[in-house]
């Protein structure tokens, strides 16, 4: 008799636990997809913290495509007017920008608190076409785990009058956080817009 209680007291604990262990291995739930809808960008002068700010709608990037396929497919559609960004010569500009999901306008989600949290997998770049313009990361700019920045806040420095053409993006699990083109840094496209800067 006390075999057979033992027995099944052996085997209610095995139960149990086989129970709990199902319960544990239970898959979490995955992040929601990222969805960005417009970009913001506030340009201010160093000389006297004037400020402009610059709106882009999004474009939708699906992050299964080779970011060269998204371009063309951009590159196809009838660009109208570009944003054009002034700025004066020799001088300085501070450039902040920010991701936002407006889906629901009842709920704008900022999605740079996102990107931020996400530093290791994120990253912006300003492909500049053209001369005397160069930027920099700046104060107040977010930094990665290996220390590279992720360029939200950077300083822009103008020299001679010129005019360049700039595609900024937000990269995704680049490859490299580093180069000249789109290309050097893989990955995938978050946001892709364009604009270009007018130096007087």
């Amino acid at each position: 008799m006390p075999k057979n209680i033992y027995f099944k007291a052996t085997l209610l604990s095995t139960i149990l636990l086989f129970i709990s262990c199902d319960k544990d291995d239970t898959p979490e739930a995955e992040n929601e997809m990222e969805v960005f809808t417009k970009t913001v960008i506030v340009v201010t002068d160093l000389s006297d913290d004037s400020s402009e700010t610059y709106n882009f709608e999004v474009e939708e990037h699906d992050h299964d495509h080779d970011h060269s396929v998204l371009r063309q497919t951009q590159d196809d559609d009838d660009h109208g007017d570009h944003t054009v960004i002034e700025l004066k010569s020799n001088s300085e500009y501070k450039f902040e920008i920010s991701f936002l999901n407006e889906s629901d306008p009842n709920n704008i989600i900022d999605m740079t608190e996102e990107v931020i949290e996400e530093a290791d997998d994120h990253h912006v770049f300003y492909e500049l076409v053209g001369n005397g313009i160069s930027y920099d990361s700046t104060s107040g700019d977010t930094f990665d785990s290996n220390s590279n920045p992720l360029n939200l806040v950077t300083k822009w420095t103008t020299t001679t009058a010129t005019e360049v053409e700039v595609e900024a993006y937000l990269l995704h699990q680049p490859t490299s956080k580093t180069g000249n083109t789109r290309d050097d840094f893989g990955g995938a496209t978050d946001v892709e817009i364009e604009f270009e800067a007018h130096v007087e």
